[in-house]
């Protein structure tokens, strides 16, 4: 396919994608993380507002086992690539082991975000030409809430200044010293 021809095939696809459905827990973060990326002027701050502009909340019951949710696993695979790739969908703050999460932040994370097993889409806020196809394969269950996220309930997303003060689980389980200390 000419680079045209996949550029029209994106515009398409782009413009008959279906309302991202996300439990209201779910998009009430989202939308507290876009506005906080938004103030930071984050390259793809604008690509998760227009994504969360298209979103419908509803309560977790509501939503179809097969969505990929935060907190939630997801199996993908890139472009014609044969081999899949499993992640844990995350909020940056919840991070704890980059080797098995991908954060909804990035292209691919916000691509995937409120999609059903067996869609497959052009990544969005990807800076190329002709973008990537992104397959979801399987989807597991989103956990009940994130680890991280239950260890610090008093320090809530909308509430944090920054995404470098958001609390980070160090390794050892324990505080690490800061300056000075």
């Amino acid at each position: 396919m000419t680079a045209c021809k996949m550029l029209v095939a994106t515009m398409i696809c782009t413009l008959k994608r279906s309302v991202t459905l996300l439990p209201e827990g779910d998009y009430v973060r989202l939308q507290a993380l876009a506005e906080l990326l938004a103030e930071q002027m984050h390259p793809l701050a604008s690509t998760l507002v227009r994504k969360l502009s298209r979103a419908e909340w509803r309560e977790a019951e509501a939503i179809p086992e097969q969505t990929v949710l935060l907190d939630g696993f997801v199996t993908y695979r890139i472009g014609d690539s044969r081999q899949p790739e499993r992640r844990l969908l995350i909020d940056p703050a919840d991070g704890m082991w980059a080797p098995a999460e991908l954060s909804v932040i990035t292209p691919l994370g916000i691509t995937l975000l409120g999609l059903s097993v067996g869609d497959r889409t052009p990544m969005i806020g990807a800076d190329v030409r002709a973008p990537p196809w992104v397959e979801v394969v399987a989807v597991d269950p989103a956990t009940t809430s994130g680890i991280v996220r239950g260890l610090f309930p008093s320090n809530p997303p909308a509430m944090r200044s920054s995404l470098a003060d958001r609390p980070r689980w160090p390794k050892n389980a324990r505080r690490l010293p800061g300056k000075g200390e």
